[in-house]
C-alpha cells in the first residue's frame, strides 16, 4: 500500500484524506487538527531562523556585557558613548537647554563682575591708613585748653614714590569733635577729611580715617599756694631772684646801695584768666652820703604759665623800682608794697605784706595764698 494513502477501513475519507496531488497545500475542509506538510516544514525552518537570530543577538549582547568598563570590572554596565548615546528619559542635558545656557551665561557675567570689582577695589588700589599715627599736640591749661586742626600731628605711612598717593595725602584735612574747654582725660575723636572722588582718581583705598585720642599732659592749675610743688616753687624763686637783681641795678650807684633779700612767695589766683606768682623781697637801702639805711618790701611777679608745667618753659618776671629823696621824704617808685591810705606809705612791717599785696591794681580781686619756697 502507498504510504500516502489513507486506509479507508480506518475511517471516512471525505474529511480526513490527504491530497497527494497538492503537496504542501492546506485543505480548507480538513479537520482543524490536520496540517499541511509544507507548512509544518516551513514553520520548523522559521523557528530555526528565529532561534539563530536570537542566539546571534544574545551572543552580541553577551560580548558587550562582558567588555571591561569604566568602573573597572567585567560584566558591569557600559555607559553609552558619543553624541548619539541614549539619554535617561530621552531628555537633553540641562547645560544644552536654553534655560541652562542663560543661567550659565549669567553666572559667568557675575563671576567676571566680581573679579573686575575685586581688581579695582582691592588689587588695583593702594591701601592707606590715614589715622594710625595721629596725635594731638595741645598746650594750655586743663579745663581751658583749646584745639584746632593745626594741633593734629600725623605721619601717614605710604609709598612716597607713588605720585598719585602723595597727591592724595597732601589734600587731606582734619575735623575734631571738641575744640574748647579741653581738659586732661577728654577723649577727642579726630576725623581725617578726604575726597572720595580724588581717592578713586588716585587709586587709593582708605582703610581707616578716624582715631580717638585721650588728652594728657595739659598743665594743671594749682588750687592754692600750698599745692605748688617744690620743683616748681624752686624754679620760681630762681627766676624771681634773677629779675630782682636786674631791678636793683638801676638804684645802685654813687648815692644808693640796694641789697634785696628774698622774703616770701604768693599765688594770686583768679577764677578767670591767668594766675600770678608774686615774690616779695626785703630791700635794704643804704644812703651813702650819710651811711644811713632803711628797708622796705618790694616785689616782682610773673603772670603767665603759673601751673604744673611752669618748669618746662622759660618765664618772664616783671617789675622795676626807683628811689628819690624829696625834702625829708624817701619816695619809692615802681614795685614797692604800699598802704592803701592816702598818701600811701611804703611798707616795712612784714605783718602787713599779705594784706597789702592786693592794694596793687594788678592783683585786685584775686585770692592770695602763700607758696612754700
Amino acid at each position: 500500500m502507498d504510504n500516502n494513502q489513507f486506509d479507508p477501513n480506518n475511517g471516512s475519507q471525505s474529511n480526513g484524506s490527504f491530497n497527494s496531488s497538492q503537496t504542501g497545500s492546506y485543505d480548507a475542509h480538513s479537520n482543524a487538527g490536520n496540517y499541511n506538510a509544507y507548512s509544518q516544514q516551513n514553520n520548523y525552518q522559521n523557528y530555526d531562523n528565529n532561534a539563530q537570530q536570537y542566539d546571534q543577538s544574545n551572543n552580541f549582547n553577551s560580548q558587550q556585557y562582558n567588555q571591561p568598563n569604566d568602573f573597572g570590572n567585567n560584566g558591569g554596565y557600559v555607559p553609552p558613548q558619543g553624541n548619539g548615546a541614549y539619554q535617561p528619559n530621552g531628555k537633553m542635558p540641562f547645560y544644552k537647554t536654553t534655560k541652562g545656557i542663560i543661567i550659565i551665561a549669567l553666572a559667568l557675567v557675575l563671576v567676571l563682575g566680581v573679579v573686575y570689582w575685586g581688581y579695582n577695589n582691592i588689587f588695583g588700589f593702594t591701601k592707606i591708613d590715614l589715622a594710625k599715627n595721629i596725635s594731638l599736640n595741645l598746650t594750655g591749661e586743663s579745663g581751658t585748653a583749646t584745639a584746632s586742626s593745626i594741633n593734629v600731628k600725623n605721619t601717614v605711612d605710604y609709598d612716597k614714590s607713588n605720585e598719585k598717593a602723595s597727591n592724595f595725602v597732601k589734600a587731606i584735612s582734619y575735623r575734631l569733635n571738641k575744640y574748647a574747654g579741653i581738659k586732661n582725660g577728654d577723649k577727642i575723636k579726630v576725623t581725617v577729611v578726604f575726597s572720595e572722588s580724588l581717592a578713586k582718581e588716585c587709586k587709593v583705598k582708605v582703610t581707616n580715617a578716624e582715631k580717638t585720642v585721650t588728652v594728657s599732659g595739659l598743665a594743671e592749675r594749682f588750687e592754692d599756694g600750698s599745692k605748688v610743688s617744690s620743683e616748681v616753687a624752686s624754679k620760681m624763686k630762681t627766676d624771681a631772684d634773677t629779675k630782682m637783681q636786674q631791678m636793683v641795678s638801676s638804684i645802685n650807684g654813687t648815692t644808693w646801695e640796694a641789697t634785696p633779700t628774698f622774703h616770701s612767695m604768693y599765688l594770686a589766683k583768679t577764677t578767670s584768666g591767668n594766675d600770678y606768682a608774686i615774690a616779695v623781697y626785703d630791700l635794704k637801702l643804704l644812703y651813702k652820703q650819710t651811711n644811713r639805711s632803711v628797708h622796705y618790701y618790694v616785689y616782682t611777679y610773673c603772670m603767665t604759665g603759673i601751673n604744673s608745667n611752669y618748669a618746662k618753659n622759660s618765664k618772664i618776671w616783671n617789675g622795676s623800682i626807683y628811689v628819690i629823696i624829696s625834702g625829708n621824704y624817701l619816695r619809692g617808685i615802681g614795685n614797692f608794697l604800699m598802704t592803701a591810705d592816702s598818701p600811701a606809705r611804703l611798707i616795712s612791717d612784714e605783718s602787713m605784706i599779705e594784706s597789702n599785696i592786693t592794694n596793687s591794681r594788678l592783683f585786685t580781686g584775686r585770692t592770695i595764698s602763700k607758696i612754700n619756697a
